[in-house]
């Protein structure tokens, strides 16, 4: 008799705890939102225009190419990507003259965007990013004005948008993304006009260099892109693709009005490949 009474008692209690379990466990804890890692690699074509006042004033342009390898986290709320090697290359010269400058380029950058708002149609994203790049001129022609660089470090905010669409019955995601340079810090080779010049002993030393503090007063740096966004073979396939133009345009005002614009127009496929 005893058992057969504390048997209804005993299942009030589990049923009971169970409840109690399950209210503080849906209040006080949630689950972690899963955060896909994926693989990158960006390729694609390039034209770029470009000044140099310490070179000379004319305007040099020029096709080339550029490949960039990296790593993205991607979660419902935050999207977090490592840019470890971009590399640039573009063989430019002026409208009427003969010389050409070969304008290699290089850099890394940290992203991290938080998304601000999220509907069926669009989302919304800002944060920033931490960038280091180099632009290099090489001008053999030019004897000893050959050699000009830019090596800048910077914070740079940055904004994206992405919008759901329906084309050429397909679901299409158009990205739009705005990056500005806020401050940094940069070293600019050489000073003035000339890469090296002769010592008395015959032999020759690069002349020196010219540092800047950068902030919106003597430095713009501004990206913009457009981008489409498409799965491999549908939704069950978690790899993906974008491609864009992106507009990556910089000025430096130097010491001695020795100022430098760079303007680089670039068609891109990027690919991305689901690892976690």
């Amino acid at each position: 008799m005893g058992s057969y009474k504390s048997g209804p008692f005993l299942i009030k209690i589990l049923f009971f705890s169970t409840i109690s379990l399950h209210v503080v466990y849906s209040q006080d804890f949630e689950l972690p939102a899963a955060r896909n890692i994926y693989y990158k690699s960006d390729q694609g074509f390039t034209w770029g225009v470009l000044l140099d006042q310490r070179m000379s004033n004319l305007h040099y342009t020029g096709p080339g190419g550029m490949i960039n390898f990296g790593r993205r986290a991607h979660t419902s709320s935050y999207i977090a990507e490592w840019n470890f090697a971009r590399i640039q290359y573009n063989y430019s010269r002026p409208a009427h003259k003969n010389t050409i400058v070969e304008n290699p380029g290089a850099g890394l950058r940290f992203l991290h965007l938080r998304k601000l708002e999220s509907s069926g149609r669009h989302d919304i994203y800002a944060g920033g990013q931490v960038n280091v790049f180099g632009n290099f001129r090489m001008a053999a022609r030019l004897a000893n004005s050959f050699f000009y660089a830019d090596m800048v470090a910077e914070l740079r905010p940055q904004a994206d948008v992405s919008l759901g669409s329906f084309f050429l019955w397909r679901d299409w995601n158009v990205e739009l993304s705005i990056a500005a340079g806020l401050i940094g810090y940069t070293v600019r080779m050489p000073e003035y006009g000339v890469s090296f010049e002769l010592d008395s002993d015959g032999g020759a030393s690069i002349q020196g260099y010219e540092s800047l503090f950068l902030s919106p007063h003597n430095y713009t740096h501004l990206t913009t892109g457009v981008f489409i966004r498409e799965s491999f073979g549908g939704y069950s396939n978690p790899n993906w693709f974008r491609i864009g133009y992106i507009w990556d345009y910089y000025t430096i005002a130097g010491r001695h009005n020795l100022n430098m614009n760079s303007a680089l127009h670039q068609l891109v496929l990027e690919l991305y490949f689901k690892v976690n």
